[in-house]
């Protein structure tokens, strides 16, 4: 944008002070319904006005949006920082610096209720909006084991009015093949003999054992839920 070399109100002072004294010398008007002098006065500032102004040149509106001068900066990631950010992303995850999210890998497990109207209860479980009340502890026993515990620990856990429950049941990591007792757990909580009460369960978070443990939601009033199925 050019600088202004045309100061158009340069002078509009000492114009106004003429003004003024012309307008001093004039006779007063002759009664209080007399309005010449008041439009003698408007006339005289709207010819200043226009005066002053005759010189000034209007800017084209093309110019006054961005000086031609000024360069766009545009930041943008080439393919090749694209390709270094990935590698620095899975070398932190490899040497351990950034672990993987546990609902982004395959051992991540979620299911809710299908007559539940909040269809992200599963997701707000994972990421630990429920507090967890009480854990039971399945390592080292087998399938036959692993399910009376559970019974025992759902009686304990509804009769306690607790809501939100997590079972250790291990990633299954040391069996041959498929993780044997978790996959038993998760088959009992979906078919077993308290999936009336169960609302929703997920994996938990990285922080509380990952894969590796099972949070559990009940329905609120489970007691009475209870009663009601075993009349």
């Amino acid at each position: 944008m050019k600088p202004l070399t045309t100061r158009p109100f340069s002078n509009l002072g000492q114009m106004l002070l003429e003004a003024e004294r012309r307008n001093k010398a004039m006779s007063a008007p002759k009664g209080p319904g007399d309005s010449s002098a008041k439009e003698t006065h408007g006339i005289q500032e709207e010819r200043l006005f226009f005066q002053a102004m005759k010189d000034v040149i209007p800017l084209d509106s093309g110019e006054t949006d961005r000086p031609s001068d000024m360069p766009i900066k545009r930041v943008t990631l080439s393919h090749k920082d694209d390709q270094k950010l990935v590698l620095k992303e899975l070398k932190a995850i490899i040497e351990g610096k950034r672990p993987i999210p546990v609902h982004k890998t395959p051992e991540y497990v979620e299911w809710t209720w299908e007559g539940s109207n909040n269809l992200r209860i599963a997701e707000r479980l994972h990421s630990g909006a429920f507090a967890v009340q009480a854990y039971c502890e399945l390592h080292g026993m087998d399938s036959i084991e692993a399910l009376t515990a559970c019974e025992a620990f759902f009686k304990e856990a509804i009769a306690g009015g607790k809501r939100c429950i997590a079972i250790i049941h291990g990633r299954g990591l040391s069996s041959p093949g498929r993780p044997v007792l978790k996959e038993t757990i998760t088959r009992w909580l979906v078919r077993g003999p308290y999936r009336h009460l169960v609302l929703s369960f997920s994996s938990a978070p990285i922080w509380d054992g990952g894969a590796g443990v099972t949070y559990v939601l009940l329905k609120r009033h489970p007691m009475k839920c209870r009663r009601y199925r075993t009349r």
